[in-house]
């Protein structure tokens, strides 16, 4: 089995006021695309999604990590929440081996603190990720070194591109915006 665990903290600030920086991250959707290595499989409701996070190890092991996630935006503790969800009607997902993949479920999370700074937002987020895989049957003989060393690689490496690629990303498509309406709380 490979365990991948990771977590990671970015502090950053947006360039809009925090009830619109809320309604800019509203849209779970939307926030889905911003991130490097996730892509959207299904939309069940605009709060409730189904993701893919998938990466290629040391150029040949590709994983892939589904998860069922929810969005809830609070407007008074200026929270943003998404989070690993059950959804009755989601198609199970089937954990697969083969020589050079390994696919699974797991746990994909994202908690951020708004502080409001005049025009500006100051965004505290938390990044997770979490999942334990077959091992590809490639891997069989590797050292257990190795193994580690790609979950590892998964937890810290891969952790750090998703969470700078999703602050460039989100404040590159910030400059496209057009906000539409305020968030429910």
């Amino acid at each position: 089995m490979i365990q991948i665990t990771g977590s990671i903290q970015r502090t950053f600030i947006f360039p809009a006021p925090a009830a619109e920086t809320l309604t800019f991250f509203s849209e779970l959707v939307r926030v889905a695309q911003f991130m490097p290595h996730i892509s959207l499989v299904h939309t069940y409701a605009p709060d409730q999604i189904r993701v893919l996070y998938e990466s290629v190890e040391l150029g040949s092991y590709t994983i892939r990590i589904y998860t069922d996630l929810e969005g809830k935006i609070d407007g008074k503790a200026q929270t943003i929440s998404v989070y690993p969800v059950k959804i009755p009607t989601a198609t199970p997902i089937e954990t697969t081996c083969t020589m050079r993949e390994t696919v699974g479920y797991g746990l994909f999370a994202i908690d951020a603190q708004l502080f409001e700074l005049d025009e500006q937002t100051r965004i505290e987020a938390t990044l997770r990720l979490e999942a334990r895989l077959e091992q590809p049957r490639g891997m069989n003989l590797m050292p257990k070194r190795v193994i580690n060393r790609i979950a590892k690689g998964i937890t810290d490496h891969r952790m750090r591109e998703m969470a700078d690629g999703f602050i460039k990303t989100s404040l590159a498509a910030y400059a496209d915006y057009q906000p539409t309406c305020q968030p429910a709380d």
